[in-house]
């Protein structure tokens, strides 16, 4: 079985919203690159990652646990 994950950080119901938070973290996070997935015409996912080990999602988790979302979500692909 393949390790396979992603960190979700939020879901927003427009992608302008995505779009400023991805900016925001490129000026928090330096090692991790946020991208946007289109979930549906409405849902905008905005999320870190694949992680193929254990320990980079450790280290990914740990640096984001920082920042204090909410509902950080580790999603198996």
């Amino acid at each position: 079985m393949q390790f396979n994950y992603i960190i979700k950080l939020v879901d927003f119901y427009y992608r302008g919203s995505a779009e400023s938070l991805i900016n925001r973290l490129s000026n928090e996070i330096i090692n991790e690159k946020a991208k946007i997935e289109k979930i549906s015409d409405t849902k905008y996912r905005v999320y870190i990652g694949p992680y193929k080990n254990l320990n980079s999602l450790k280290r990914a988790f740990d640096d984001i646990s920082k920042l204090n979302f909410e509902n950080i979500e580790i999603i198996k692909l």
